[in-house]
């Protein structure tokens, strides 16, 4: 495990990425056609500008495209960043901690109305095995609890648990997802709420570590002949990258 308390992304990212990440449900950022829904979103993180600060840029086709500069420090992790499109707000986040604990919030000020348009805070406790984090997300609206646990490193087998409630609506979700390798290129996952959502989806490594190819679906159980949904997905990564 790195020394370093990481970004604040990294809180809970492990327990967010097996709850949702590459299921049917759409990104914040998509284009509507007809009967399709689809995004392009490219990432990259340029080398160190002078020791402990970098840049980094992510375009998302077609409504942003957004800059970042990082000071990483062995303790602290700072990211400032703006979206080139107009009246978008400057997003700041810290983290400070280490390896074991962290803690740090996200903000998100809209220049133009000269007021916050979102702040989240997080901490997380890690170790090789569990990974537990508490967020208080949606301008203090959403407490979320995470729970990220590793069975088998080498099957990479895996269970997640969310409890989240959100105190306007008094509504309270919990929801539970695992994952496993039947091969060392294909990953299959599965995931259930109490809110009667269902999901699954297996994920295949065309080439190892270069591109991956999902089919997942998702159903509500209270209305399936409406709320069934799949999808397909295809994903570059770089050969190289951080665990």
């Amino acid at each position: 495990m790195s020394k370093h308390p990481g970004i604040y992304y990294d809180i809970r990212r492990k327990a967010r990425d097996l709850l949702y990440k590459d299921y049917t449900q759409q990104p914040p950022i998509q284009y509507n056609y007809r009967c399709l829904n689809w995004s392009f979103d490219l990432s990259c993180q340029n080398i160190e500008v002078v020791k402990g600060l970098r840049t980094a840029s992510r375009f998302i086709t077609p409504f942003q495209n957004k800059v970042e500069l990082q000071y990483l420090h062995d303790h602290a992790r700072i990211t400032a960043g703006i979206n080139l499109a107009a009246n978008t707000p400057l997003n700041f986040s810290g983290v400070v901690g280490n390896s074991f604990f962290s803690i740090g919030t996200d903000l998100s000020f809209d220049m133009v109305k000269k007021k916050f348009e979102k702040w989240d805070a997080g901490l997380s406790f890690n170790t090789a095995i569990l990974i537990a984090s508490l967020t208080l997300d949606d301008m203090g609206d959403t407490l979320s609890g995470s729970c990220y646990y590793t069975v088998s490193p080498q099957t990479n087998t895996a269970f997640g648990t969310e409890l989240s409630h959100k105190f306007m609506s008094n509504e309270t979700t919990f929801t539970l997802a695992t994952q496993h390798s039947l091969f060392p290129i294909t990953l299959v996952k599965t995931r259930v709420s109490s809110n009667g959502k269902v999901g699954a989806l297996i994920q295949q490594q065309l080439f190892p570590s270069l591109f991956l190819f999902t089919i997942a679906g998702d159903v509500d159980v209270r209305d399936v002949s409406r709320t069934a949904k799949l999808g397909l997905s295809l994903a570059v990564k770089p050969l190289d990258q951080n665990k």
